[in-house]
């Protein structure tokens, strides 16, 4: 009897494929009619090398294959069979005779999986038949996860290593030369690699790894490692086996982090230092500031003098200088600042000319005493060498005070600033700001907008709007981040930097959030159903994301808008994931798994989190408005924006820059590689309705100029 005849690959049935080789046609037809009545779709051959055309063809699930057979035996066919197979590791099982015990033997050589003996026990048959397919689809994940894992250990730059602590002997994975630049013989035992270690930080290494042997510690550091005349700066990691024999073991990993750590320090060091005085900037002092302030011991009378130092006329003195003279001067002063200012103060450059102050002291007249003692010293003179003459400077400074008006860092920098302008205007060298009077206590209304949030949400006093965020690749809108506004009946429009803050503090937030999410939702469905293929992003509040059952909420929302969780994209700030980076790696996992986008929000102003960046399940980086606003003129910046988009490409991400606001902005985003644009230059945020007619009339603008070029 001739084999049936095989369907074509792209007309066989869905089941899966087996093929049965075999050159005796009864036993071909007993297993075709035993299998297919168990759903597999089955081809046959008579002799191997039918059946290993059949196999290039079809790529079939399983193959039964007869030892015995002419043209080509079932051992050879074994071979050519797994030759083409490579690493696909299909079951292949030989049918062979029960006492045959050289031939079950040569079948395993030849690559076989398995073998059935004649005469076939046809009720285990399909059972021993499902068993090798789910043992082929198990190895073949075992096999896809440990090739992902090598790449991913490439990328990474890391290793595996074992020490035994009965005789300090370290084994290492076979990657290890590219990690620390050695090969494992080099490093078989602890103190070889001790060796290595940098002297300093040697003694904490030994520290560290002595108490992982005698108090069971997980072992967590990183050191620096001199080896192939490289520096490196390692992290090693490791902890004790939990059972048996492991348990005198610590099992770990090693990793590189020169680079990242590098790149961490760039990032951090450039989003807080002044690029020409290397001093701290704006967002250092005021982070350094609002540390300061909640430590400060209110019942002791102690204060904190926030000033604001402008150098009087400095254009005359760049004018008489030139540029480099004029940059020379600003490098000079800061460097004198420097040494004046002690280690509880603070100081940073905030302007072109101006410098911000922080001294802490027992009472204002010691901080005010404190303050001209280093004026006098800014006063004398300055030796550029670039002009024959001195160069003095004269200060105009303004000074606000913690406690006694305010305790907002912020806050404390800007009424310095204007207690600054109104010396200068006065021709005064020194003025200390003036309290509000009680009738515009900020307290006063701060309480006020409290007791009105309480009922906001129930007067439906709450509304949301919609910034755009545009594709440069296309030029179209696709997503818009949903922001809450409150209109009140007679406070107005209040600002959300007001009463965001507000709602956290009063733990009105969880329920106001639910809100947000629960209307976000429905206009992200109502766009769904009018055609309109558009991302919607959500905020998250720190209360919000740490509710436990924020994920339960989620999934309620989404079932009861009928949104598809792919037009949805929540957005979490950076510092705000590294609060609890394994929960919230677990959270934004299970969030993902059910189609939902995730962003980092203000990327590059929290935490240095690259480490785990590197593990977080992310979709979306968004470059805070910070490094956009002056990226035209300020290198610091753009090394910013170009590192943190290098950052996104490298993992496959979507990075967004907000606060665009005009062409030539968007132009060196774009030449950056950023992927999109929120801000200004596209749209203000705005009511659903008005973003529908914005898409609907969208041209790129600069679009015009283009064409008329």
């Amino acid at each position: 009897m001739s084999p049936v005849p095989s369907a074509p690959a792209e007309l066989l049935p869905t089941g899966e494929v087996l093929l049965i080789v075999d050159d005796d046609t009864p036993t071909r037809l007993l297993l075709r009619g035993v299998l297919s009545r168990q759903g597999f779709v089955v081809i046959e051959a008579s002799d191997g090398m039918e059946a290993v055309a059949l196999f290039a063809q079809h790529h079939p699930a399983l193959v039964l294959l007869d030892v015995m057979m002419p043209v080509l035996d079932g051992f050879a066919t074994c071979v050519q069979m797994r030759a083409l197979d490579q690493d696909a590791g299909t079951p292949l099982i030989m049918l062979t005779g029960a006492n045959d015990l050289k031939a079950i033997d040569h079948a395993f050589s030849a690559g076989a999986t398995d073998f059935i003996t004649k005469p076939i026990n046809w009720t285990l048959l399909t059972q021993r038949v499902r068993y090798a397919l789910r043992s082929g689809q198990l190895g073949r994940e075992v096999r896809r996860s440990h090739l992902r894992q090598l790449s991913a250990c490439r990328i990474a730059k890391l290793a595996f290593w074992e020490w035994r602590l009965s005789d300090d002997s370290l084994h290492w994975s076979d990657d290890l030369h590219a990690v620390l630049g050695v090969a494992s013989p080099a490093v078989g035992w602890l103190g070889e690699l001790l060796a290595l270690v940098h002297p300093d930080d040697r003694t904490r290494a030994q520290r560290l790894l002595t108490l992982t042997r005698q108090a069971n510690t997980p072992l967590e550091l990183e050191l620096r490692v001199h080896t192939a005349g490289i520096e490196r700066l390692v992290r090693l990691v490791g902890e004790r086996g939990v059972q048996g024999a492991d348990q005198a073991v610590v099992f770990g990993a090693v990793q590189d982090v020169t680079a990242l750590r590098q790149t961490e320090a760039l990032v951090d060091y450039l989003a807080l230092h002044d690029d020409l005085t290397d001093l701290p900037n704006r967002r250092l002092f005021l982070r350094r500031s609002a540390e300061v302030l909640s430590t400060l011991d209110l019942d002791d009378d102690e204060v904190l003098l926030i000033i604001w130092l402008d150098i009087a006329r400095f254009h005359r003195h760049n004018e008489a200088l030139g540029e480099a003279g004029g940059d020379l001067l600003l490098t000079r002063l800061a460097r004198r600042l420097r040494r004046l200012v002690v280690v509880q103060d603070a100081l940073a450059r905030v302007g072109g000319d101006e410098f911000a102050l922080l001294i802490r002291a027992a009472t204002l007249a010691a901080g005010l005493d404190r303050l001209e003692s280093i004026l006098v010293q800014l006063r004398r003179p300055f030796h550029l060498h670039l002009a024959a003459d001195e160069t003095i400077l004269t200060f105009s400074v303004g000074v606000a005070v913690a406690p006694e008006h305010g305790t907002d860092p912020n806050q404390l920098l800007m009424l310095a600033q204007d207690a600054q302008r109104l010396a200068r205007s006065q021709a005064r060298a020194v003025l200390v700001a003036t309290p509000l009077p009680p009738s515009q206590s900020r307290f006063t209304e701060t309480l006020a907008v409290e007791r009105a949030l309480h009922t906001a949400l129930e007067r439906d006093e709450f509304f949301l709007v919609y910034q755009p965020q545009m594709e440069l690749r296309t030029g179209t809108i696709v997503g818009a981040e949903a922001l809450l506004r409150w209109q009140h009946p007679t406070l107005g429009m209040v600002s959300p930097v007001r009463f965001i803050p507000l709602l956290e503090n009063l733990g009105l937030i969880a329920t106001v959030g639910q809100w947000v999410l629960e209307e976000a939702c429905r206009q992200a469905q109502r766009w769904e159903s009018a055609g309109l293929n558009l991302r919607v992003g959500i905020n998250l509040s720190p209360r919000q994301f740490l509710e436990p059952n924020l994920f339960a909420t989620i999934q309620q929302v989404i079932a009861k808008t009928g949104v598809q969780p792919a037009h949805l994209e929540l957005e979490i700030t950076e510092s705000l994931a590294m609060q609890d980076p394994t929960s919230a790696i677990a959270l934004l996992g299970r969030l993902r798994a059910i189609g939902l986008k995730i962003a980092i929000d203000d990327f590059g102003i929290g935490h240095s989190s690259l480490e785990y960046l590197l593990r977080f399940p992310i979709d979306t980086i968004k470059i805070d408005r910070t490094f956009v606003t002056n990226i035209t003129h300020a290198q610091a910046d753009r090394v910013i924006v170009r590192a943190v988009t290098a950052i996104g490409q490298t993992m496959g991400l979507s990075v967004i820059a907000e606060g665009v606001e005009t062409l030539r902005q968007c132009d060196f985003i774009e030449a950056l590689g950023v992927h999109e644009i929120q801000g200004y230059l596209i749209g203000k945020p705005m009511a659903a309705a008005q973003l529908e007619t914005l898409i609907a009339e969208f041209v790129r603008p600069g679009a015009d100029l283009a064409l008329s070029d």
